[in-house]
């Protein structure tokens, strides 16, 4: 499994993406993953993924993953866990078997939290 996802932690949707900065780019992806416009507009102003992505987690509701075999990756930048950790567990229930190991990065202050799904309390 090495699938990758965009999604929105106030809407609650996801799409399930190929690459995350070229998919953010492409069409109206954005706007329909509820990036704001003037976000949006601000696009051409970022040469790589490395500076665009931070600026779109501190801006706009949403975060990113990306599966890889036994683990999943979650990424997002959030003043409050609550929001991200719903949509996490929406996915998961979907999703992860009880062994799928679960790596969630807040850029907000650096935290990471790590479980296996079935241990997840």
């Amino acid at each position: 499994m090495k699938e990758g996802f965009w999604g929105n932690y106030e809407t609650g949707i996801w799409f399930q993406i190929d690459e995350h900065e070229r998919w953010l780019r492409r069409g109206n992806n954005a706007e329909r993953l509820g990036v704001p416009e003037n976000v949006i507009a601000e696009f051409p102003n970022f040469a790589d993924r490395e500076t665009l992505l931070p600026f779109v987690w501190r801006h706009a509701p949403v975060m990113r993953w990306r599966c890889h075999g036994e683990s999943v990756t979650f990424e997002f930048y959030a003043e409050e866990w609550e929001k991200p950790l719903e949509i996490i567990r929406r996915w998961c229930t979907v999703f992860a078997g009880d062994f799928l190991f679960l790596h969630m990065v807040n850029f907000s202050g650096m935290e990471v939290r790590e479980t296996l799904w079935k241990e997840w309390e």
